[in-house]
């Protein structure tokens, strides 16, 4: 998506049509909120929701500054902040939105050590606004282990231009940088303005962890018809320092596949060739992979599109989501494409994707945290290491349309990708993927990879969606030992231990990676779930819910037999009529959906996907599992979820936010109702008693008042109800 120039399309994010609908909804709406989780937020006013982007900052602002560029401190550093005069208090709040320090400011504060992770900074003042409440100022700040293979920056470390940052790329070893040459027919200028930038990148980036081979790739968003000679000096002067080039930015907007062969590929493909036949031709870069692109893919490839590029390049524009099946739908669509036309051992570049934090007026680290790294974690086991993975982009750089950064202004704070991407960094250095593990009936709940390197071994695994996710493993030691304890890392570093027993052990796999480090005579393997038949997918199962049936959009299906057909529909991977999954607007709680089944058995096993929390599909909060033979009047209760949905006002002067929503995005549910008094007890009914549920995409309605991208009223869908025997 280049910057400005591109209108929106059905494949990008809604954006606008969300907002507006946000901007409708009912002003007092809040949802509920957790005391405990909260506590700071109910001794501070909320500031006034402006539908979207809140731009006008507090006469009083304060800009807390650190003496370390980026606010990058390391584990047992000291954390301080210069504040202003009008600082009077002050609040700390990690990635899952827990309160871990508050207390009285002044012009400055010091700050307990934290442990490796995330976090946000709150500085109150005195005073009270209607638009601001007594928010004056914040940042955010991470804490990263001293990893002697990642380099570390001085505070006059430079930046690169077109608002990269090639030095905190390397810090956190995010990946490759988009270089890009405005106007090919210029090359001496466009020579000018990248030369400092890739040569901070090749300083701090890819000169490292040659084992996993880093790359650098020069773009030329605005096409090169005609400009082979600009091209070619570019190409002259970096090729020792790049390897990869793309020649122009989805050119299925303005040309036919086979004016784009013919035009400006194949003379580029020449152009990169002439220098250097081992340069390598990225291309064709699309705005998707979707089916929506399938007809300009193929057309592409009969046009001999293949012939001329060492690398298939793609932009994963809703392809990704947050959403597994998603990602396997559509890589496996692409690897049935270029396998149709013989290509498919080429070597392929995810070149433009990134995901929100700062989501137009609401801000959501998890909703960034999770989305980035399940795409991180699954495009591995599809040949695209984050080498090959360009996160679309570093700085806000006043491209708020698609507010996907993980830098805060030039030289300004981290999203929690950035941190979240140098743990994954850390632990797979060294290594390359070597397998994909196998969790049985579980695969479409858990991703994990088996990353292995000269002398180095790390398992990793994530839940889709589940944030009470556990894997019982296997591990076998040479020495025989079959007990002791497993070394654990978290998504941010964090260190502990699991108990292995007899060579097994129950690892917890929340919704970001864990991390298993092995050592020397330690081999893992997972013990695939197995649960038997899915008796939802019997002949004669129905379905039925007490709604009113009012959907939430023209897309939302209204057949609710969806939710037992064994599919986990999205809309957004087809776009078509009869996509989506069943949803429904709710207008009064409690509401019900109910299964019944041609026959009364006994139920082990319970497993619920609702939907990942985006734009009109939502999740569930508050909801009983319930149970009932047959010919019963009452309904037994075996399982309960009560989601703290994290989300309260506040004003973020760095992001013009004006609501914080730590919500999990959790839409996985597992029930194992393995209880004494149901072993032997059979039922033919079973129903989701729902008390509440997100606003779509958004926790609470205060995300709608915000802007974020979520929907009207309460708003969730149920892609799949499996019940196992």
């Amino acid at each position: 998506m280049g910057p400005l120039t591109k209108p929106f399309s059905r494949r990008e994010m809604l954006a606008a049509s969300a907002v507006a609908l946000a901007a409708a909804a009912a002003p007092g709406a809040a949802g509920f909120a957790s005391a405990d989780a909260h506590a700071d937020s109910h001794t501070h006013p909320a500031p006034a929701r402006t539908a979207g982007w809140s731009w006008k900052l507090p006469p009083n602002l304060i800009t807390p500054a650190s003496t370390h560029r980026n606010n990058v401190f390391y584990h047992g550093e000291p954390i301080a902040f210069t504040l202003g005069a009008a600082a009077r208090s002050y609040a700390v709040r990690d990635y899952f939105g827990n309160l871990v320090e508050h207390g009285r400011a002044r012009g400055a504060i010091a700050l307990r050590r934290h442990p490796p992770g995330w976090y946000k900074l709150y500085i109150y003042g005195e005073g009270t606004t209607k638009q601001w409440g007594d928010i004056v100022g914040g940042t955010f700040f991470v804490v990263f282990r001293n990893d002697r293979h990642f380099p570390q920056l001085a505070l006059t470390t430079p930046f690169g231009p077109q608002f990269s940052d090639p030095a905190m790329h390397g810090v956190i070893g995010m990946g490759p940088i988009r270089w890009a040459v405005q106007d090919a027919a210029k090359p001496e200028e466009a020579i000018r303005e990248l030369e400092p930038g890739i040569q901070l990148e090749h300083r701090f980036y890819t000169s490292r962890d040659r084992y996993r081979r880093p790359a650098s790739f020069i773009a030329f968003p605005n096409g090169t018809k005609g400009k082979s000679e600009g091209v070619k000096k570019i190409v002259e002067h970096f090729q020792h320092l790049v390897e990869y080039y793309e020649p122009r930015n989805e050119p299925n907007f303005g040309a036919t596949p086979q004016e784009f062969v013919k035009d400006e590929l194949i003379p580029f493909h020449d152009a990169v060739k002439g220098v250097d036949r081992r340069l390598k031709v990225l291309s064709p870069g699309t705005v998707s992979i979707d089916p929506g692109l399938w007809p300009w893919l193929d057309g592409f490839f009969a046009a001999g599109g293949g012939k001329h590029i060492d690398a298939f390049s793609f932009h994963a524009y809703n392809c990704c989501n947050g959403d597994l099946w998603l990602i396997r739908e559509s890589m496996n669509s692409l690897h049935a494409m270029l396998k149709r036309h013989g290509l498919e051992h080429i070597e392929k570049w995810q070149t433009e994707q990134g995901y929100f934090a700062a989501v137009y007026g609401s801000y959501q680290p998890r909703l960034q945290g999770r989305w980035t790294m399940l795409q991180m974690m699954a495009y591995e086991q599809y040949g695209i290491p984050k080498e090959h993975n360009y996160y679309f982009y570093d700085e806000s750089h006043g491209f708020w349309d698609v507010p996907t950064w993980w830098e805060n202004g030039r030289g300004g704070s981290l999203n929690p990708a950035g941190a979240l991407m140098r743990v994954w960094s850390e632990e797979i250095y060294g290594t390359r993927f070597k397998k994909a593990f196998d969790f049985g009936d579980a695969n479409d709940i858990y991703v994990g990879n088996l990353f292995e390197g000269p002398g180095k071994r790390v398992a990793t695994m994530m839940s889709a969606g589940d944030t009470e996710g556990r894997v019982r493993i296997k591990l076998a030691r040479n020495n025989g030992n079959t007990s002791g304890r497993l070394r654990l890392v978290s998504a941010f570093g964090v260190e502990s231990h699991v108990p292995v027993t007899n060579g097994v052990a129950e690892i917890p796999v929340p919704e970001l990676p864990v991390y298993l480090p092995l050592t020397a005579g330690e081999t893992l393997t997972v013990i695939p779930e197995r649960w038997g038949k899915n008796l939802a997918l019997q002949t004669g199962v129905t379905a039925r819910a007490s709604g009113n049936g009012a959907q939430t959009a023209a897309a939302a299906s209204v057949d609710i037999a969806k939710i037992h057909n064994g599919q986990l529909e999205n809309w957004y991977w087809s776009q078509l009529p009869g996509s989506a999954p069943w949803g429904e607007s709710v207008k009064k709680f409690p509401v019900t959906v109910e299964l019944t089944l041609p026959a009364p058995a006994h139920i082990g096993r319970v497993v619920l996907f609702c939907a990942p929390p985006w734009q009109w599909q939502g999740t569930l909060l508050n909801f009983d599992l319930q149970v009932r033979g047959k010919g019963g009047a009452r309904w037994t209760t075996v399982g309960r979820v009560r989601e703290d949905p994290k989300t309260f006002g506040v004003y973020t002067p760095l992001t013009r936010c004006t609501v914080d929503s730590f919500f999990s995005d959790r839409w996985i549910f597992q029930f194992a109702l393995d209880h004494a008094r149901l072993k032997s007890a059979r039922f033919d009914s079973l129903r989701l008693l729902i008390h509440n549920c997100t606003w779509g995409g958004g926790a609470t309605g205060l995300v709608a008042q915000a802007g974020g991208q979520c929907w009207k009223s309460p708003t969730f869908a149920i892609r799949e109800i499996r019940v196992y025997g």
